[in-house]
């Protein structure tokens, strides 16, 4: 598990894969094997929700990006 260092909800579409652009999007910024790495996820407003409130978050990641939110 890698902890979330970043959560940016996405609002300008250009940083959006055209084919899903109806959905809203987060940024979101972790540490992988000691290195900062960043990558987009659909947006969840309870993982929002719990990284605002100051709460530990995690995703499972490999070197491919995120797997599981």
């Amino acid at each position: 598990m890698c902890p979330i260092i970043e959560l940016v909800v996405v609002s300008d579409r250009r940083l959006l894969n055209p084919l899903v652009c109806h959905q809203t999007h987060m940024l979101v910024t972790y540490r992988y094997a000691g290195q900062l790495v960043s990558d987009t996820l659909l947006y969840d407003p309870l993982l929002v929700e719990q990284f605002k409130s100051g709460q530990m978050c995690q995703v499972l990641a490999d070197n491919h990006g995120i797997v599981q939110a």
